[in-house]
């Protein structure tokens, strides 16, 4: 009988770690769509009992408050729907692969607009002096796992055709998704991205604009604080 329940157990275990690996990448954009909503919803906020703000600044305001009066109604139910759907079917649908595809490009577009709207506001005055600061805590792990995702999405195109793009330092000559995701949170705690090399020139330039990103979310959060300090 003991042998019997170990038996379930460990196929019950079994099946539950596949459904968690055929998933994850739900699980990934739900992630990614909590950090965006918080942090656009958090500088809409600070910035509705604003009287007057730069012409820069006023030009992203505008456009967050687009996305929260009109963009999120639209976007909302056309991503968390599909992703229901595919969170609880037992047969991946065709669709299911461009879907995600065009999630990771919206997110995409959605990250390269939020480090231009914080590279504004770090010259802003009329705003909180914590709300760059706020904004970065939403936006680092944000860039962070959209940088893993296209690392592991663009080398599993690769790979599929026999040109792997990247080499990673894990144990594995197939690497599994967790491991691009930690060669991109690597690259905050060191000077160089050193966790994924690229192999050809396109997966190098790629890399570099990686480390440019984290390299100007740091110098913002480096700016913030000596304003910081000096204020008090």
């Amino acid at each position: 009988m003991d042998l019997h329940s170990q038996s379930k157990k460990a196929d019950l275990h079994l099946l539950l770690l596949r459904y968690l690996q055929s998933r994850w990448e739900i699980a990934f954009f739900l992630v990614l769509y909590c950090l965006l909503t918080l942090q656009v919803l958090l500088f809409y906020n600070e910035t509705q009992g604003l009287s007057s703000v730069g012409r820069a600044i006023a030009a992203f305001a505008a456009f967050e408050s687009f996305v929260v009066h009109r963009v999120f109604y639209v976007v909302t139910p056309a991503t968390l729907l599909p992703m229901l759907c595919l969170l609880f079917l037992k047969q991946r649908p065709s669709w299911a692969r461009k879907f995600l595809d065009v999630l990771g490009v919206y997110a995409i577009f959605r990250m390269v607009v939020q480090l231009i709207g914080l590279n504004i506001l770090v010259f802003d005055v009329s705003t909180s002096r914590f709300l760059l600061i706020t904004q970065l805590l939403f936006f680092l792990p944000y860039s962070l796992l959209i940088w893993g995702w296209i690392y592991w999405r663009l080398d599993s195109i690769g790979r599929s055709n026999n040109r792997p793009l990247f080499r990673l330092d894990c144990e594995s000559d197939c690497p599994r998704p967790l491991d691009y995701f930690v060669a991109s949170f690597s690259s905050v705690f060191s000077a160089s991205i050193s966790g994924i090399k690229g192999r050809l020139a396109r997966a190098r330039i790629l890399i570099l604009l990686h480390g440019i990103v984290i390299f100007d979310v740091m110098g913002l959060t480096l700016s913030r604080a000596v304003a910081l300090v000096q204020s008090k």
